[in-house]
């Protein structure tokens, strides 16, 4: 049953008149039936009875007063359809097919991060159980714990699973690999390995775990461990070639590793088993190598480096002659010496202010001891030289005599009394500093990758993408918020660890995604933008209720095509993932 509308024109003019018929069929041929003659209606008119009609004829229809239709809930929607299209692209659906709560902590970090307890009334704010096939209501908030503790048990086999994916997928996995340790605090004091250490976040005062990571190039990591929090950078390099042979079948590769891991045995062990690595040298190992003070043997000044660095065989390596570079021979491996023009500046002007500020210090300190009313003690002015000298970092470069000082003061009974106080002489160690100045811009990479198969450039900026683990340690720390850790069993906060290193393994995905199409967001910006679409179900003053979703606009269809995820919003899928929610909202 449906309306018709007939045109007729009449002496020039035109006539409509509206009727209501329905179709049969008749010796094969359709045919229609006119059951009500309306007569003439307007536009207005038409347009309301068809809606009328449709809802008689349509259950899906719902008839309703526009103060009566109101929104009633909204559930994250397009973000979290988009980590789970991630998630499913690389695999872990079917690594965790047994395990249902382990996406739900992933996506969770990176949305919104809670407690593990907090994860049940997180998820009924999102569209997440949908996906699932899971009714968030009935489910049991400590299951999340237990899933922990199987978590922990697959950790190496879920390493492994990473890396077979990263092959597949032909990221580069054999040539070179970053590795970094960090440490984060753990509240409570029940984790076997927490333990006092030297504290990256600044938090002496917490018992600790350490972490290592190892990623690829690209920023993927694929294998981590959790140390005990008093683990010291060097003693880590051992056991993980040990690990990574073991548990990749990698026979050859490039470590590239940070300064601090460097140590004779390290090196002689990757060159033990034929692995080539990129480091470098701390000051000390600097300023103590055979060819330092060959390559420069006093320190350069700003008036006239370029011809000095030209005569010590330094070459510039960029256009702009910001950065040069000399390659030396330590032993059997390579030196490369780099000088930056633009840190020697800084270094230079800054040691210079640090030295002036403190000789009107003591100039300062002078007057005011000439200025006493009262005796002074030896051992307090000491104390707070050296503090003061400290906090300059410039205690090996300056040496301050306290001298004896009398000065004749008048009481205000007007007696005369003498008042023991001190005189401070500074006196700059011009040895010492001349060593400091000679690091001034100055860094030393330490390789024993043949100049044959990679030039100096290339090192170097193989060492300063290491700085792309650094990056990764800041996200898993900040937006992803690893610490901190209220776990307190040792499998569970190791667990909770790697939690937050795959949420690093999406949301570096997101931003490979993007970096590649040439859209130019970071994946911050992007999840904002994506969390404007949510689901929302709508009330008509009954006990009927419909999910709707917000229109996608033109912004976030273009992300999703970036990001190669614009199927999330495909009609048909969208509308199959409403049907299952409808089942438990």
């Amino acid at each position: 049953m449906f309306l018709k509308k007939s045109v007729r024109t009449i002496n020039g003019k035109t006539y409509s008149h509206y009727k209501i018929v329905e179709s049969y069929r008749e010796n094969g041929r359709i045919k229609h039936r006119i059951l009500f003659p309306l007569g003439t209606l307007s536009d207005e008119q038409a347009e309301q009875l068809r809606l009328a009609m449709n809802a008689h004829s349509n259950p899906d229809i719902v008839v309703a007063k526009a103060t009566q239709i109101i929104v009633t809930k909204h559930l994250e929607f397009l973000s979290v359809a988009v980590l789970h299209h991630v998630w499913q692209d690389w695999g872990f659906s079917q690594f965790f097919q047994e395990d249902s709560w382990v996406e739900p902590m992933i996506i969770n970090r990176i949305e919104d991060p809670v407690s593990k307890y907090g994860l049940k009334e997180w998820m009924i704010r999102t569209i997440l159980p949908a996906y699932l096939n899971m009714n968030p209501y009935t489910i049991d908030p400590f299951k999340a714990y237990r899933e922990l503790d199987r978590l922990y048990k697959r950790d190496a086999e879920l390493q492994s699973f990473i890396f077979q994916q990263l092959q597949t997928r032909e990221v580069d996995t054999s040539d070179v690999f970053f590795y970094d340790i960090t440490s984060t605090y753990v509240t409570g004091n029940r984790c076997v390995l927490a333990a006092l250490g030297y504290s990256r976040d600044h938090r002496p005062d917490c018992v600790q775990i350490v972490i290592a990571l190892m990623i690829t190039p690209e920023g993927y990591p694929f294998y981590w461990r959790v140390l005990e929090g008093n683990t010291q950078d060097i003693t880590t390099i051992q056991g993980l070639i040990q690990d990574i042979k073991t548990r990749f079948n990698v026979k050859e590769c490039t470590m590239v590793f940070d300064r601090g891991m460097v140590s004779a045995e390290n090196l002689a062990a990757m060159e033990g088993e034929e692995w080539q690595y990129v480091s470098a040298m701390d000051r000390d190992e600097i300023l103590t190598a055979s060819f330092f003070d060959t390559a420069v043997p006093e320190p350069l000044m700003l008036e006239d480096y370029e011809q000095t660095l030209a005569m010590r065989e330094f070459i510039p390596i960029d256009d702009d002659a910001f950065l040069y570079c000399r390659e030396c021979k330590a032993d059997s491996r390579r030196a490369i010496l780099t000088f930056d023009v633009a840190r020697f500046n800084h270094e230079r002007r800054a040691l210079n202010n640090k030295l002036a500020a403190f000789q009107q210090w003591v100039a300062d300190k002078n007057h005011s001891l000439r200025q006493a009313k009262k005796s002074c003690r030896q051992d307090v002015l000491e104390r707070e030289i050296r503090n003061h000298l400290q906090r300059k970092r410039i205690k090996k470069l300056v040496h301050v005599q306290v001298e004896p000082y009398s000065v004749e003061t008048t009481t205000r009974q007007g007696k005369k009394r003498t008042v023991a106080t001190f005189q401070l002489t500074d006196a700059i160690d011009q040895v010492a500093l001349a060593r400091e100045q000679k690091l001034h811009g100055i860094t030393c990479f330490i390789t024993n990758v043949s100049n044959e198969h990679r030039p100096a450039p290339e090192i170097i900026q193989w060492y300063r993408r290491k700085n792309k683990v650094e990056e990764a340690f800041q996200e898993i720390k900040t937006h992803l918020e690893l610490r901190p850790i209220y776990l307190t069993r040792d499998p569970r906060v190791i667990a909770h660890v790697t939690i937050c290193i795959l949420a690093y393994f999406l949301f570096n995905d997101i931003e490979q995604r993007l970096k590649k199409s040439g859209l130019k967001m970071s994946p911050e910006s992007l999840f904002r933008l994506l969390a404007k679409c949510k689901v929302n179900r709508l009330s008509f003053g009954t006990s009927k209720f419909q999910l709707s979703l917000t229109q996608v606009s033109d912004s976030q269809r273009e992300a999703l095509q970036a990001i190669n995820c614009e199927s999330v919003v495909d009609p048909k899928k969208v509308n199959q993932v409403l049907k299952k929610a409808e089942n438990w909202l």
